[in-house]
């Protein structure tokens, strides 16, 4: 079930709002993912708003160059990537997400490594 969430960097230079079903939560083995080690939550392009702090964003994008991983300027904190697999929706840092225990997800554990 979709529900409305409210997220930020660390410093709170960004904040952003998405639409999300947060039962379905992952982690993914490619190279950056492993090292940065959030779990994330999905959301179409459409059902993400950001809210404040767009010039404090930050693009960070390797290999095929397709994916756009979003860092804040501040603080270094990743935010969500635009997705290369499924271009149609963002994978969001939960850990960024108000009221969001990250304890209680079950994340899937899916391949991004293109292998």
């Amino acid at each position: 079930m979709l529900k409305k969430y409210t997220g930020s960097c660390h410093c709170g230079a960004v904040r952003f709002t998405i639409m999300s079903d947060i039962s379905q939560s992952a982690v993914c083995d490619c190279s950056l993912c492993r090292r940065r080690g959030s779990v994330m939550v999905r959301c179409h392009y459409e059902h993400l708003s950001i809210l404040q702090g767009q010039d404090a964003l930050t693009v960070y994008s390797f290999n095929t160059m397709i994916a756009k991983h979003y860092f804040c300027k501040v603080c270094g904190v990743y935010t969500f990537h635009k997705m290369r697999k499924l271009p149609d929706l963002y994978a969001v840092n939960a850990g960024c997400l108000e009221d969001v225990n990250l304890f209680a997800l079950q994340p899937e554990f899916i391949q991004g490594s293109l292998k």
